[in-house]
């Protein structure tokens, strides 16, 4: 059954067509909700690791949010230091790993993709999932994902469920664990996370 995890996870009403025309090609509802789409069906359909992980890292925007859990653009080089490249490898393995995760586990769901809200800085992509839970009651859950154009094309910077942020969640956790023990902490615990999610691949195969 797939379930809406709340943590991790990353939509057909008002567009607004001047902003999808000034900027060229879809709004940021039609982009993410082909993406979503297209992410599903290669789950769905069980295909190949490389083409399903390819598919999903042109959507989830790893670069962006990497800088964010360390503080931004400003602090990122200072923090992380010589070990940049194997903190963001594995922040990007471990927020698409999840990513999928919320995708294999929302077996016999539906989305509802409600609305975009367009600002300055970014847009909000609202939908709502529905589900069955354990006991058979059908239940919605909001999920926001905020989107950003580069180079002519959207990708999420953050996925927001019923209001909890995923972007400020690896900020505070990151933040904590560099006050524990530095780089140090922080990779450490990244790598037990993803071995985790491999080892609870591995047991459900």
């Amino acid at each position: 059954m797939r379930k809406t995890i709340a943590a991790l996870s990353l939509s057909c009403a008002l567009l607004l067509p001047s902003v999808a025309l000034a900027e060229g090609g879809p709004g940021a509802i039609d982009a993410f909700r082909q993406s979503h789409t297209e992410v599903t069906a290669l789950v769905d359909a069980k295909a190949e690791e490389s083409k399903l992980q390819g598919r999903v890292d042109e959507l989830l925007d790893y670069d962006w949010i990497a800088e964010a859990a360390l503080g931004g653009p400003t602090k990122y080089a200072e923090l992380c230091g010589d070990r940049c490249d194997e903190f963001k490898a594995l922040l990007t393995t471990l927020i698409r790993k999840n990513y999928l995760k919320r995708i294999e586990s929302q077996d016999g769901s539906s989305v509802d993709y409600v609305t975009e809200h367009v600002r300055e800085k970014a847009t909000k992509v609202d939908t709502k999932v529905t589900f069955k839970d354990k006991e058979g009651e059908t239940k919605t859950v909001e999920v926001d994902y905020v989107m950003h154009k580069v180079d002519g094309k959207w990708h999420v910077r953050d996925i927001i469920t019923e209001g909890v942020s995923l972007a400020k969640n690896y900020k505070y956790e990151i933040k904590r664990l560099y006050a524990r023990g530095g780089m140090d902490e922080v990779i450490g615990t990244l790598q037990k996370k993803v071995d985790q999610l491999d080892a609870e691949a591995a047991t459900e195969d």
